[in-house]
């Protein structure tokens, strides 16, 4: 993988002097279009087969790389920041590399929105502290920028997730905001992505009542059963604040029980869902001692 990484800088170095160290020109930026193009492709390449941890690694190398050259593309930089958030929850295993992932797949998604003449109008309509011009930005964002805003939303919740609860709570209106705007443009994106966020974001900080996390878990699943990840996030976040043993195994002997091709374009994370499905059962003894 080292090899690899390694390899994608000289090709851009070579594009960007073979003309001598001028000024580029219209052929030079043609190259860099291409070279651009090729990355992607390969990225996109690696990315349909993300189901091998390799390829999963590969497809965020060479989608990285992509984005650079063409940052102004925004389908390539969700799908990088997708990228970011797969190898960041199934793929890496150190807990520092794991939240580099998510930061960077958040910083991404980030720049998108805030990149936008629909956020910055919002932003700048208010002479406020920064969080406030945030959230008015965010608020006035249209539909096209749900894929942007839910990346944005998941790699920072994934990061924040077992942080200490002061700094959950630093983030609290920004993530509600967030997602509360998903559901108001798109309640279906990414699988009812939005009520499953807000069942963990819920369920994660003190002082509210566990039936209001669980109530937007059971929605998620509601609108997309087969979509393996929420169950895993109800039974390890829920069922074990709830101390409800029962129905913590028996969710996740579901999970296993469970087609993962029913929706095959989430047949990898499905996948990965039942390998943490697999752990949390072997864990069940020692998470409700």
């Amino acid at each position: 993988m080292k090899n690899l990484r390694s390899q994608i800088p000289f090709i851009l170095i070579f594009i960007f002097f073979s003309s001598g160290c001028h000024t580029l020109l219209d052929t030079d930026r043609n190259l860099l279009i291409q070279q651009a193009d090729h990355l992607e492709k390969k990225g996109r390449y690696h990315w349909e087969r993300r189901i091998n941890p390799d390829h999963a690694k590969k497809a965020q190398i060479f989608l990285s790389t992509a984005n650079e050259l063409k940052p102004e593309a925004g389908n390539l930089a969700i799908l990088y920041s997708q990228a970011c958030y797969f190898n960041g929850l199934y793929i890496e295993q150190v807990p520092e590399k794991k939240d580099s992932l998510f930061l960077e797949g958040y910083h991404i998604a980030k720049g998108i929105v805030y990149h936008s003449k629909s956020f910055q109008k919002g932003f700048n309509a208010v002479e406020d502290d920064s969080l406030i011009r945030e959230l008015r930005g965010i608020e006035a964002l249209e539909k096209p920028f749900v894929p942007a805003l839910y990346w944005w939303v998941a790699n920072l919740g994934r990061y924040l997730i077992n942080k200490p609860v002061i700094e959950r709570l630093n983030y609290r209106d920004l993530l509600e905001t967030i997602i509360h705007k998903i559901l108001t443009l798109d309640p279906t994106y990414h699988y009812g992505g939005g009520y499953r966020m807000l069942g963990t974001v819920y369920i994660r900080l003190p002082g509210i009542e566990l039936s209001k996390s669980k109530q937007y878990f059971d929605q998620a699943i509601l609108t997309f059963p087969n979509y393996l990840g929420t169950k895993v996030l109800l039974a390890q976040y829920y069922y074990t604040k709830a101390e409800d043993r029962e129905h913590f195994h028996r969710e996740l002997q579901e999970v296993l029980s469970a087609d993962p091709a029913q929706i095959p374009e989430i047949m990898p994370e499905n996948l990965f869902e039942q390998g943490i499905a697999k752990q949390l059962l072997e864990q069940e003894s020692s998470l409700f001692e």
